[in-house]
């Protein structure tokens, strides 16, 4: 069922809730406040709250499935764990790893975006490095961590026929300039992460167009005063920047703080959730590297953090606890801003045009269903 007829819904518009009615034909919103004229399947939402599907543009896995060994099929399982928890549209997030590792990654990856399953819609690849601050490397192996390579750059997205929406990577290596002139060239959006820029840095990278930070706060260059960093940059100017919402990879305090100058338009909730995402503590990994998730914290060996647990549903409950925001003022950050920074015309809203991506809520903020191009997903 990708059409059908949506009544009694509270719908989420402009940033606040209408009682109202919703048509959807073959997986796109086509009328909003309209009547049932085609005599389309109905859907009572009484009790409900409509809200678009969820963007999820930073997961490196989750139910035993990490993405830099995940065959295609994995990864259509996988966007089906996924749409359980209200994510409708995600990328792939590739961690930095050996040349070969990568190239299986992408190819994969390739596989299930150009041959999609049902769930959660796979939209692309992001890349996180290798072209990254060896200071910074966090979970990723430093041996696998390398200088601008355009050519190898060319080649990556070569082979992911295109698919490479976004990377990461560290704007003052030898060479970054060059390259994030040919990712641009490439369609590949640049985020900063894994780094130790200067503010001044920073800020000719944003000029430059550099316009997200991944993971604020983590993986880089702490804020002064007299150097304010990347964080500094990333609270003046407008870039969208990432926040992990667990309550372990950014302080609460820190968090309101970065809403209080980010949101509505260009704060992003990402999960950067690993493979042990849904499953209980244990021994997992991350990539190339080994972790041990406790109390749902994953860390590597030396007690550093590698990656979340979190899931988008869970990432927006919390956000609204921390910041004590109402949920139609925290939409934006769990979808919209995202579809604005990847581009996405047709998704991130409700509204005539848009794919039928909706997430519906309880009063308690539970899911009860969610749709990924009019199709209810049930995993």
């Amino acid at each position: 069922m990708n059409s059908f007829y949506l009544k009694n819904p509270k719908l989420y518009q402009d940033r606040s809730f209408v009682e109202t009615t919703l048509t959807v034909r073959q997986g796109v919103i086509t009328e909003i406040g309209g009547e049932n004229d085609e005599a389309l399947d109905t859907i009572d939402a009484k009790g409900c709250y409509v809200i678009p599907g969820f963007i999820d543009p930073h997961s490196h896995g989750a139910y035993g499935i990490d993405l830099n060994h995940a065959s295609a099929n994995e990864l259509r399982t996988l966007g089906l764990k996924l749409a359980c928890h209200g994510t409708t549209s995600w990328l792939c997030s590739i961690g930095c790893d050996a040349v070969t590792q990568t190239e299986k990654a992408i190819h994969e990856a390739v596989l299930a975006i150009e041959e999609p399953g049902k769930g959660a819609e796979l939209l692309g690849i992001h890349l996180e490095g290798p072209f990254l601050s060896p200071k910074f490397h966090a979970t990723f192996e430093e041996r696998y961590i390398q200088a601008s390579d355009i050519e190898l750059l060319h080649h990556y997205q070569a082979i992911a026929k295109g698919h490479i929406r976004s990377m990461t990577m560290a704007p003052e290596i030898r060479g970054a300039k060059d390259l994030m002139a040919k990712a641009i060239a490439l369609g590949i959006r640049i985020s900063i992460g894994h780094s130790d820029a200067t503010w001044q840095q920073t800020v000719d990278a944003y000029k430059a167009g550099a316009h997200a930070v991944t993971h604020l706060g983590n993986a880089m260059r702490g804020f002064h005063h007299r150097e304010p960093g990347i964080l500094g940059a990333a609270l003046d100017y407008p870039f969208f920047v990432e926040i992990i919402a667990d309550g372990v990879h950014s302080h609460p305090a820190f968090i309101r703080i970065v809403d209080r100058l980010k949101s509505p338009n260009h704060l992003m909730l990402v999960s950067d959730s690993m493979m042990a995402t849904g499953l209980p503590d244990g021994a997992y990994h991350l990539g190339s590297r080994d972790v041990t998730v406790k109390d749902g914290q994953s860390r590597k060996e030396d007690g550093r953090l590698a990656g979340s647990t979190l899931t988008m549903d869970r990432a927006l409950l919390n956000l609204m606890e921390m910041t004590q925001k109402s949920l139609a003022e925290l939409i934006p950050a769990s979808s919209t801003n995202a579809a604005q920074w990847l581009g996405l015309s047709h998704k991130g809203n409700i509204a005539p045009g848009m794919d039928a991506d909706l997430v519906f809520m309880d009063k308690q903020g539970a899911l009860t269903r969610v749709f990924c191009r009019g199709e209810e997903a049930k995993g």
